[in-house]
């Protein structure tokens, strides 16, 4: 399978199997390799290099999606009744996989974000997606012949990469073309947007917020400090070299970035009122002044806590891209129907 913006995992060929490989499963891991064998086909001889790795034939039957990020790319690849297990159901956000949950279909196999790994056993599913994390219940599962792949799409540096994860759940459902063709639909039009603003002035912007004293900036190569670069943002950040966010103090923020008109927040507020309760300092920023624009990314969140920006939002990267496009350069965009971010109405 080729990937083009995914550096984090690999799928080759083999003699008469693949080899899913992710360099990087959860921070500090060691890589990890899956081997792949099609329906019908007995456990190959595997070489040395991969004794021990765990087997699943496929096109699997079902799933134990661990992460909410998993559940778009399944459900886009018509596997919809793949899905007999989630991990922490609460926070998911896609109807039609609540309904599986409701329904009894599908079982929460880690609903306080550890795996139950009694009630993993007992269901013995084809294959476990992990959650972006090592967990203590891993061991077990092994021991009971359950395949594991460590799931690390948001380890990969770029929206696109984390997308491109598609393909890993194309390979595992016997899907790889259809998944090729939605990644490459999303890498178009997230292509197409960036190519709107391209050559524009860049819109200057307040990018985070402050938790617990320290603002954590995304640098220029994150996944967030592309999405900025790309919709046309200029921030503090923007000068950092880093894959992820560099600690910078309030007063170095207000000093760079203060007199951006556009602020893009976490939240959650529900005025601009809110914003001197976080920090009575925040209040001097543009954005948060009348005039100004604050704009947090909780538009499609439930009741529950879950925010889809985390689930579908993890594939279909072109449409955060189209949101912040729409904030940043308007007349870009004219008309366009947000779907992650909100804008806090002032107060």
């Amino acid at each position: 399978v080729a990937f083009s913006h995914a550096t984090n995992v690999t799928i080759t060929g083999g003699d008469g199997y693949r080899v899913l490989t992710v360099r990087t499963p959860f921070p500090g891991g060691q890589p990890q390799s899956v081997v792949l064998v099609g329906c019908g086909q007995g456990d190959p001889a595997l070489p040395a290099a991969l004794a021990g790795a765990p087997v699943v034939h496929t096109p699997v039957s079902g799933i134990f999606a661990g992460s909410t990020t998993q559940l778009p790319m399944i459900t886009e690849l018509g596997g919809l009744d793949r899905i007999t297990g989630v991990g922490g159901a609460a926070l998911v956000t896609d109807p039609a996989v609540r309904g599986r949950v409701e329904s009894g279909a599908a079982v929460d196999f880690a609903p306080n974000a550890t795996i139950d790994a009694e009630a993993v056993v007992a269901a013995a599913p084809p294959v476990v997606l992990s959650a972006g994390t090592d967990d203590p219940a891993f061991p077990a599962l092994a021991a009971a012949g359950i395949p594991v792949v460590g799931w690390a799409d948001y380890l990969e540096t770029g929206p696109l990469g984390q997308a491109e994860w598609i393909k890993v759940v194309g390979a595992l459902t016997g899907q790889d073309a259809r998944a090729a063709e939605v990644f490459d639909g999303i890498a178009g039009r997230y292509t197409d947007l960036a190519g709107r603003v391209r050559g524009l002035p860049p819109t200057p912007i307040v990018a985070g917020q402050p938790y617990q004293g320290t603002w954590n900036v995304p640098a220029a190569e994150s996944t967030a400090g592309i999405l900025f670069r790309d919709a046309g943002a200029t921030w503090l950040g923007a000068g950092m070299p880093g894959t992820g966010t560099q600690a910078q103090s309030l007063e170095r923020v207000l000093a760079d970035d203060g007199d951006a008109r556009i602020w893009l927040a976490d939240g959650p507020f529900a005025s601009t009122a809110d914003v001197a309760t976080l920090d009575p300092r925040l209040s001097s920023l543009t954005a948060a002044r009348p005039g100004g624009q604050l704009w947090t990314r909780d538009r499609a969140t439930t009741a529950d806590g879950g925010n889809a920006l985390y689930e579908r939002g993890a594939l279909h990267q072109d449409e955060i891209l189209a949101d912040l496009v729409a904030i940043l350069h308007p007349q870009a965009l004219p008309g366009h129907a947000f779907t992650y971010y909100r804008q806090v109405p002032a107060g």
